[in-house]
C-alpha cells in the first residue's frame, strides 16, 4: 500500500491467476454439465422405452434422446419419437374391457385387457410402474430425484475441481 497524491493505492498479486482459475472453472462447468446431462438423457430414454406399450410396431426403437447441447446460457437434451403412433399411444385414454386382436387372419381372444395388449402387460416396466399410456409423463416423474441428484453432483464436481 502506498499513497500517491493524497490517494491510497493498492496492488494485488495473483489477480490474473484468479481470473484464469475462474475461466477454467467456467469451461470445466460446461463440460461437466454436458457430460452429466447426456448421461441423464440415457436414463430418460431407458425409462420412457421401458414404459412404452409393446405391440406389433417398433415404438420403443423410435424413441431417442439427444446428447446435451449448449446454446448460449442454456443446456438441453431433447427426446421424442418420429412416430405418430407414439403420440396416439401416449395420449389416447384406456379402453376398458377385454378385446381380441386380429393379426394376419388370426384371432387372439382377450388379447387386449383394459387397453393394454398382452405384450405390453408382460413387459417388466420401470421402477414399479407398468408399461402403458402416459409413458413419457410417468417416466419424467419417476426420475425427478435422479435429476436433483445429478445437479448436486455437478455442483460437487465443479466446487471440488473434479473433472
Amino acid at each position: 500500500m502506498a499513497t500517491r497524491g493524497g490517494f491510497i493505492h493498492f496492488e494485488w498479486d495473483g489477480l490474473e491467476e484468479l481470473e484464469d482459475l475462474l475461466d477454467d472453472m467456467e469451461k470445466n462447468l460446461v463440460n461437466i454439465v454436458k457430460e452429466e446431462y447426456t448421461d441423464f438423457g440415457g436414463l430418460v430414454e431407458e425409462a420412457v422405452r421401458a414404459l412404452m406399450p409393446r405391440d406389433g410396431s417398433d415404438l420403443e426403437g423410435s424413441y431417442n434422446v439427444s446428447s446435451a447441447q449448449v446454446r448460449g446460457n442454456e443446456i438441453s437434451i431433447e427426446g421424442g419419437s418420429n412416430s405418430e403412433y407414439a403420440l396416439r399411444r401416449h395420449e389416447e385414454p384406456y379402453r376398458g374391457g377385454s378385446y381380441p386382436k386380429y393379426d394376419n387372419g388370426a384371432k387372439y381372444p382377450h388379447y387386449y385387457v383394459n387397453g393394454r395388449g398382452a405384450r405390453t402387460r408382460s413387459k417388466p416396466g420401470f421402477r414399479g410402474e407398468k408399461a402403458g399410456r402416459k409413458y413419457q409423463e410417468r417416466a419424467v416423474k419417476l426420475i425427478e430425484k435422479d435429476f436433483d441428484k445429478m445437479n448436486k453432483d455437478i455442483i460437487e464436481r465443479v466446487t471440488q475441481g473434479r473433472r
